[in-house]
């Protein structure tokens, strides 16, 4: 093996645990809030020897990071099936990881790899195929530290396959077998839940949300398509809006700007009474107030609203990893969809009306919660520390 970097050896830290790091991408919200809620729990744990978490395309190349995720949200939102293609062609490769190869992932690699050398850092774990790619890589370069990766999916695509990486923490057992079908080790497959932040460690009783949000207690349907809105939510709306049933909509825009403008200059036009709302940090207060969710399957929406014990219905996914989580969720029978038009409709009014059918799904979400998901994650990242 080539010698490491100079300063990237392994060294004595605080309690022996080195120089620590998570690493994400702003690809899509739920990466983040992962790594941020595993970053929570290691600091509580270590306080003097706490991690931060590094959106590692912002360290490497600032300048081409904003390009780079433009490109990849265009590609979704105008050529979905040309991003499918990618994504199911790119599935039975054996070695393939996002932007691993070609001149973009050489002119990222190699800012990282000066980056995480000026850091001295000893250890990471990663929430997006993306810097699993670098940290491939640099451990490839001779960096002596260890690496894992935490799958923010519900299906381990070929992206997150690294045989490189020294741990894997996954959400959901079937993730486990799925690793180990494509030759990696058992032992080193943690099943962990997928972290969630300490807000949604208890359900939170309805009417405490709606004092907190100066909200009626009515019935409520809410519309968001993730931390960055996407997905067709207009038309989702259109659609619930057809409905007989008595309910207010609530759209949380998220981070897309021209959706909110876009509804805020129809909000009048509306059958159905529709709030409109921006990205919020009390998302778990809107969830225990609502009674039923549409949404594209992205993952921490999902368990987000699952460990809220809120009903939802899915609407068409967003092409690839979305599409393998939509099935995953279909054979665990915890959500309705996916649906468009009447039927999706027709799915939003069962939940509403029909007490018994509300309770079944309820019960059935139970399945994709695992509390303290954070703290186990923590504490697999420490274990692996002193191995």
């Amino acid at each position: 093996m080539p010698a490491a970097p100079a300063g990237c050896g392994l060294r004595e830290g605080v309690e022996g645990l080195g120089r620590g790091i998570l690493l994400t991408d702003d690809f899509g919200s739920g990466h983040t809030l992962a790594a941020v809620a595993v970053a929570e729990a290691w600091n509580r744990r270590h306080p003097d020897a706490r991690v931060e978490v590094v959106r590692s395309l912002e360290r490497s190349h600032p300048m081409l990071t904003h390009m780079v995720i433009g490109t990849y949200l265009m590609l979704l939102r105008r050529w979905p099936s040309a991003y499918r293609w990618m994504y199911q062609a790119t599935e039975g490769q054996p070695r393939l990881h996002v932007g691993a190869s070609g001149l973009l992932g050489v002119i990222y690699a190699r800012s990282f790899m000066m980056w995480m050398t000026r850091q001295n850092v000893d250890w990471a774990m990663t929430t997006h195929p993306f810097s699993l790619a670098l940290l491939e890589r640099f451990r490839q370069s001779g960096w002596r530290g260890k690496f894992g990766t935490l799958v923010t999916d519900f299906h381990v695509h070929r992206f997150w396959w690294s045989p490189e990486a020294d741990w894997y923490c996954v959400p959901f057992p079937w993730m486990r077998d799925e690793l180990i079908d494509l030759g990696y080790p058992r032992e080193r497959v943690h099943v962990t839940g997928f972290p969630l932040r300490p807000a949604f460690s208890r359900a939170i009783p309805k009417a405490q949300a709606l004092a907190r949000l100066g909200w009626e207690d009515v019935p409520r349907v809410l519309c968001m398509g993730g931390g960055l809105g996407l997905g067709n939510v207009r038309q989702w709306l259109d659609w619930l809006d057809e409905s007989p049933a008595d309910f207010e909509m609530v759209v949380v825009a998220g981070r897309n700007r021209r959706l909110y403008k876009e509804l805020a200059q129809r909000a009048a036009g509306w059958r159905h009474a529709l709030r409109i709302l921006g990205y919020r940090d009390d998302i778990q207060d809107v969830f225990a107030a609502s009674d039923v969710l549409v949404t594209k399957p992205g993952t921490a929406t999902v368990v987000e609203a699952a460990a809220m014990g809120l009903p939802m219905v899915c609407a068409v996914p967003l092409p690839g990893h979305e599409e393998d989580n939509a099935r995953a969720l279909a054979k665990l029978g915890v959500i309705s969809g996916p649906t468009k038009g009447v039927e999706m409709r027709q799915a939003v009014e069962r939940l509403l009306l029909d007490e018994e059918v509300r309770r079944r799904v309820k019960d059935r979400l139970r399945k994709l919660v695992q509390q303290g998901a954070a703290d186990l994650v923590a504490d697999v990242l420490g274990s692996e520390q002193w191995k």
